[in-house]
C-alpha cells in the first residue's frame, strides 16, 4: 500500500469504509504536512493580483475617522515581469521525443509514438494546461496539469488520452515526492467543490443529505459539505504487492506461485531454481469519494499517478521543502514602493494652496472672487490700493509654492531597482532601454535576465518529458485494438498509421498487390524513453529554411536541383497562396523526386513481368536445343535430328530477334515521349519559378521598405 495501515482500524469494516478512513488519514496528513507553505503561496497570489496590501494596515489607514481616510496605493510593478517569463516559456515550449529503449523497440514505432503523442497534445490544447501550470509556478511556485482519458464517443469503449489544466493549485495534494515533477509520488488528491443540484444530477442515489455529514463538517479540508456544495476527492494511489521472482536453471523468469503450478504432465520436469529474490509490483488504484461514501472506484493502467508538478524555486531546509516563486522575493520592496507612493501622494494632496497675501481692507467688496482664485482663472482681479486707514499700498502676492524633497523621488528609483534585482530581472527584459547604454550592454541586461529567470522554463521542461512518459506508457493500454490513429507531424501535417496490438513485432511492413509498402505498428512490443527538445518554435526554424533556400536557388546551376529548391522555398514559406503554390511545384517535380517512396506503377510491373516470362521461356528452348545438340553427337538420327534443330533455332533466333527488336522500339518511343515530359515539365518549371520568384522579390522589397522605415531613426529635434 502507499499508506500505511494505522492503529485503531476496525477488523469488521467493510472495503469501502477502509478505504475511506485510510484517505482521510493520509489526506490529513498532506494537508498537515503543506499548511504552512501553502498559507505562504495563497499570500503570493493575492499578492499577484494586487491585494498588496495587509488587511489591517489598509483598514487602520482607509478607516481614520478622526483624521480622515489615508491613501493606499498600489502600483503594478510587477505583472510585466510575471508575464515576461510566462511568455517566454510559451514561445519556447519544450517538444516531446520518444527514442527506442531495447532491441525489440523500432526507430519507425518511436516516430509513430512521438507523432501520436503530438496529437494527443494539439487534441488536448494542451497549452492552456502547460500555461496555467507555469503561470502558478511563476507566481506562487507550484503548479499541475493532469493527464486523463474520456470516451471517443458516447456508444464507444474506445478510450483517448487527454492532457487537462488544473486551474486551482491549492485542491492537488501529492504524497510524499523529492523529484520536481511528481514522478515518484505513489498517492496523490485532487479537491473539488461541486454545486449540490450538479451532485445530484451525476450520482441521485449517492448520500447528499446534512444528517449525512453530522460530525465531520471541518474535518480535514473544511466543510465537507455546505449549505451549496459538496466536496468530491478524486484519490490515486498506487497499491504494492510483494511476490518472490525465481531464475530458473533453463534461463526463464517466473513468480514462486506459477513455479508451484508448474504443469509436469505437459511441460515436463521443473527446472531447478538458480536465483530468487523479492519484487513489488504496483497497482493503480482510483476513486472518487465524498467524506462518507466511495462513488466510484476501478484499476487503472500505468505505473505513475497522472498528475504532474510543476515548480519555480525550491529549497530543501531541515528535511522539509520549501517552493516560492517570482513574487515571494519582491514582495518587500514592493511594499515599500507602494508605501512610499502613498506618503507622496499623501503629502502633495495635504500641501496648502499658494496663498496671496494683502493688507486689510485691500480684498473687501470682492472677497468671492478672491477666495476661488485657487481654482478659478479668472482673466483679472481688482484690489483696493488703500488699506483702512487710508495709506496707498502694493497689489496682493502670492507665498511661494511648497518644495517636494527630492529625497523622496530619489528613495522610489533605488526601491525599484531593489525590486529588479530581487526577480532577478531589469528593465532590458521587458524592452524598456536608457538613451545612454550600448546596444551590447543592453543585450548583456537581456541575457542576464534570461538567465536569472531560466530555471522555470527548464522546470516546465522537465514535468513535460514526464507527462510525455506517462503518455507513452499508457498508450498500449488504451490503444489495446487494431485501429487507425491520427498523427501529428512537427509542421502540423496530419497523417495516419495503423496499430495492432496482435503483432508480435513492433513494426511490419505489407506489400499490396500494386507494390505499394504499407507499415503496421504494435507501440506495445519494446521499451521506449522520452526526451524533450528546447529551441525555436517550427514556424521559426520554417523562416530561416526558407531565406536559406532563397540563397541556394539563386547559385544553383543545375536545373534539377534548382527546381527542387525552388519548392522548398515555396513551401517554406508564409506568404498568401504559399501552399497552393507549393502543390503546382511540387506536380510539376519528377515522380522520383516529388516522392521517393512512390511505388513503381501497375502496368510498368506487368510490363517487366511479361518480360521476365519471355526471357524465362527463351532460356528453356535454348537448353533443351542443347540437348537435342548432344543427341546429334551421340549419332541417334543425326541428319534428320540436326536439320530440324537448325530449322527450329533459326526460327526461334528470327522471333526473338524480333521480339527483342519491337521491345527496343517500344523502349525508345517511351524514352522519347519522356524525355519530350521531362522538357515540357522543365519549361513550365522555369515559366513558373520566374513568376514566383518575381513575387517573391517584390515581396522582399515592400518587407524591407517596411524594415528600413521602422529602423529610420527620427530626425533630430530642434533644442
Amino acid at each position: 500500500m502507499a499508506y500505511q495501515e494505522k492503529e485503531g482500524a476496525k477488523p469488521s469494516e467493510t472495503e469501502d469504509e477502509k478505504i475511506l478512513r485510510e484517505a482521510r488519514e493520509y489526506l490529513k496528513a498532506c494537508i498537515d504536512e503543506e499548511s504552512g507553505e501553502r498559507s505562504k503561496m495563497k499570500d503570493d497570489l493575492r499578492f499577484a493580483s494586487l491585494d498588496q496590501w495587509p488587511t489591517e494596515i489598509r483598514n487602520e489607514r482607509e478607516g481614520d475617522i478622526e483624521n480622515g481616510p489615508r491613501p493606499c496605493l498600489t502600483i503594478d510593478k510587477l505583472s510585466q515581469y510575471t508575464t515576461q517569463v510566462v511568455n517566454d516559456t510559451r514561445q519556447g515550449r519544450p517538444g516531446i521525443n520518444v527514442r527506442p529503449q531495447d532491441d525489440a523497440a523500432d526507430p519507425e514505432t518511436a516516430k509513430i509514438l512521438k507523432g501520436l503523442v503530438r496529437n494527443i497534445e494539439d487534441q488536448s490544447k494542451a497549452d492552456i494546461a502547460y500555461t496555467a501550470a507555469i503561470e502558478s509556478a511563476v507566481k506562487i511556485g507550484l503548479g499541475y496539469f493532469r493527464i486523463t482519458t474520456e470516451y471517443v464517443s458516447e456508444d464507444s469503449f474506445d478510450q483517448e488520452m487527454f492532457i487537462r489544466p488544473i486551474p486551482n493549485t491549492f485542491s492537488v495534494y501529492l504524497g510524499k515526492h523529492i523529484m520536481p515533477d511528481g514522478s515518484d509520488a505513489e498517492i496523490g488528491f485532487i479537491c473539488e467543490a461541486v454545486p449540490i443540484g450538479k451532485f445530484k444530477e451525476t450520482y441521485p442515489k449517492a448520500k447528499a443529505e446534512a444528517k449525512d455529514f453530522e460530525g465531520i463538517e471541518a474535518d480535514i479540508i473544511g466543510d465537507w459539505k455546505t449549505e451549496e456544495t459538496i466536496t468530491i476527492v478524486e484519490e490515486f494511489c498506487l497499491e504494492r504487492t510483494a511476490e518472490e521472482l525465481l531464475f530458473l536453471a533453463d534461463g526463464t523468469t517466473i513468480t514462486a506461485t506459477e513455479y508451484a503450478k508448474w504443469p509436469e504432465d505437459v511441460a515436463g520436469p521443473k527446472p531447478g531454481v538458480q536465483d530468487r529474490r523479492l519484487r513489488v509490483r504496483k497497482q493503480l488504484k482510483w476513486r472518487k469519494m465524498t467524506a462518507v461514501e466511495v462513488l466510484e472506484k476501478r484499476d487503472l493502467p500505468g505505473k505513475y499517478i497522472p498528475i504532474v508538478e510543476v515548480v519555480g524555486r525550491e529549497s530543501w531546509v531541515d528535511g522539509k521543502r520549501i517552493l516560492w516563486g517570482l513574487v515571494r522575493p519582491a514582495k518587500d520592496s514592493l511594499r515599500m514602493y507602494n508605501y512610499w507612493a502613498s506618503t507622496l501622494t499623501e503629502k502633495l494632496a495635504l500641501a496648502p494652496k499658494t496663498p496671496f497675501v494683502g493688507a486689510k481692507g485691500q480684498f473687501e467688496g470682492m472677497e468671492e472672487r478672491w477666495k476661488k482664485a485657487n481654482r478659478v482663472n479668472f482673466a483679472y482681479l481688482e484690489y483696493n490700493v488703500v488699506d483702512v486707514n487710508g495709506n496707498a499700498i502694493p497689489a496682493p502676492q502670492r507665498q511661494g509654492a511648497t518644495p517636494i524633497e527630492a529625497a523622496y523621488m530619489n528613495y522610489m528609483q533605488a526601491i525599484e531597482h531593489d525590486v529588479q534585482t530581487s526577480l532577478g530581472m531589469f528593465k532590458a527584459a521587458v524592452g524598456e532601454t536608457e538613451s545612454q547604454q550600448s546596444g551590447r550592454a543592453i543585450l548583456a541586461l537581456q541575457r542576464e535576465s534570461d538567465t536569472g529567470t531560466y530555471h522555470f522554463g527548464a522546470n516546465l521542461g522537465i514535468s513535460i518529458r514526464h507527462a510525455g512518459r506517462i503518455i507513452v506508457d499508457l498508450i498500449p493500454h488504451y490503444y489495446d485494438t487494431r485501429r487507425v490513429v491520427r498523427i501529428l507531424g512537427e509542421d502540423g501535417e496530419v497523417q495516419s498509421a495503423t496499430l495492432d496490438p496482435d503483432q508480435p513485432q513492433a513494426m511490419r511492413e505489407i506489400r499490396g498487390r500494386d507494390g505499394a509498402i504499407s507499415r503496421i505498428y504494435n507501440p506495445g512490443v519494446g521499451k521506449y524513453d522520452v526526451s524533450i527538445t528546447v529551441g525555436p518554435s517550427y514556424n521559426t526554424k520554417r523562416m530561416e529554411a526558407a531565406a536559406t533556400f532563397v540563397e541556394l536557388a539563386k547559385g544553383s546551376a543545375d536545373p534539377g536541383s534548382a527546381a527542387v529548391l525552388r519548392y522548398l522555398t515555396v513551401r517554406n514559406s508564409d506568404f498568401s497562396g504559399a501552399d497552393e503554390a507549393a502543390k503546382m511545384l511540387k506536380a510539376l517535380l519528377p515522380p522520383q523526386v516529388a516522392d521517393p517512396n512512390e511505388p513503381i506503377p501497375p502496368r510498368a510491373v506487368a510490363e517487366m513481368q511479361k518480360m521476365a516470362a519471355g526471357m524465362q521461356a527463351m532460356r528453356e528452348a535454348g537448353a533443351k536445343l542443347q540437348q537435342e545438340n548432344v543427341q546429334l553427337k551421340a549419332g541417334v538420327a543425326q541428319a534428320q535430328i540436326k536439320a530440324q534443330a537448325d530449322e527450329r533455332v533459326a526460327a526461334m533466333e528470327m522471333q526473338a530477334e524480333a521480339r527483342m527488336e519491337a521491345m527496343r522500339a517500344q523502349m525508345e518511343q517511351r524514352d522519347m515521349a519522356m524525355r519530350r515530359m521531362m522538357e515540357e515539365a522543365e519549361a513550365r518549371r522555369e515559366a513558373e519559378f520566374k513568376r514566383w520568384e518575381a513575387l517573391l522579390e517584390a515581396r522582399t522589397d515592400i518587407q524591407v521598405a517596411h524594415i528600413n522605415a521602422e529602423n529610420r531613426p527620427e530626425p533630430a529635434r530642434a533644442q
